[in-house]
């Protein structure tokens, strides 16, 4: 008997958390409906929507942390080409080469603009 009475309690305070407050209105708004052709269907639809949102949740953060891992490797390549232009400016001038290029054709054509 306890159990059931701390089970009671147990949702009566689930009733309070944040996350039902947004939906009374919508249930009390349908206590006068019968159940099964009004709340149900309500009721249904938002569990249905939570697990919905719940599972692409968890698809997408598997995705991110996947793609977490593909950004750290992209940087460290990136890290790496830097640090040898560094070294050899030779090299920093042919890998600026194209970007050179693409500025003197942005500054010409706003130039011809003027």
């Amino acid at each position: 008997m306890l159990l059931l009475l701390l089970a009671y309690l147990g949702g009566v305070l689930t009733l309070l958390s944040p996350c039902i407050l947004p939906v009374l209105p919508f249930v009390f708004a349908r206590a006068d409906r019968p159940f099964l052709r009004s709340t149900l269907p309500l009721l249904l639809g938002m569990a249905l929507t939570f697990t919905v949102v719940a599972s692409l949740a968890a698809v997408g953060s598997q995705w991110v942390a996947q793609a977490n891992q593909v950004g750290r490797w992209v940087a460290l390549v990136l890290m790496a080409v830097f640090a040898i232009a560094l070294l050899w400016p030779t090299l920093a001038d042919h890998l600026l080469a194209p970007l050179q290029r693409i500025g003197a054709r942005l500054s010409a054509r706003a130039d011809a603009a003027d």
